[in-house]
């Protein structure tokens, strides 16, 4: 399954969640908001990615395997646009070192920041992180889906208030504030209101 990859006009907003088309976003509703979608895949080994299927234009390189030489290799040869997710555990400049590797396929590269994880079943969203990826020369996603998200097993009682809406309007306040050109949304839950107003209004403001 290839995740529907949502963009807006003038701001790309990226949908995805574990790869897979979401389920609540009808045509009709793209249509509204004058979306479009192209295919995209997430993608962790080389043979994948060489495997890919016609019409997939983006590729996702989970945060897990950012700095996994074969696989960046094999992205930069596939001539894809190439959305680079920093790990949770890699500190922000070392994200340096995965660029290197993509060499001139750094130009189709977005970086994304999906917030550090620190063993407690959440991530946290560091703005020094996102202040030197925005300083990389790359385009910068925020992923909402990561970050509002419950992950890990560290215990049964998981953060239950990671899976409601209200930080989503924090969250694009921040991304706003650094200037980043898309979001990835979260998915198997509503959008709080006021969010992707305060998104497309906002970009609109910074052109």
């Amino acid at each position: 399954m290839h995740p529907r990859l949502i963009c807006t006009k003038p701001a790309p907003v990226l949908g995805l969640e574990d790869w897979r088309v979401l389920p609540n976003t009808s045509d009709k509703m793209m249509e509204r908001r004058g979306w479009i979608q192209t295919l995209c895949t997430s993608t962790t080994t080389p043979e994948a990615i060489g495997a890919l299927p016609k019409g997939t234009e983006r590729i996702y390189i989970p945060g897990e395997f950012c700095r996994q030489g074969d696989v960046l290799s094999a992205a930069a040869e596939s001539g894809k646009l190439i959305l680079l997710e920093r790990g949770a555990f890699l500190a922000p400049n070392d994200i340096v070192l995965a660029l290197e590797k993509l060499g001139e396929a750094k130009n189709r590269v977005i970086l994304v920041e999906a917030g550090s994880s620190f063993g407690y079943s959440d991530r946290v969203l560091d703005p020094r992180a996102l202040e030197v990826l925005v300083n990389l020369d790359c385009p910068v996603a925020l992923n909402l889906n990561a970050l509002t998200k419950a992950t890990g097993t560290s215990y049964e009682h998981r953060p239950q208030w990671l899976n409601d809406n209200k930080f989503d309007v924090a969250f694009i306040r921040t991304a706003l504030a650094f200037g980043l050109k898309h979001l990835i949304l979260p998915a198997n839950r509503e959008l709080h209101p006021n969010a992707l107003e305060l998104w497309m209004t906002g970009k609109k403001e910074q052109q």
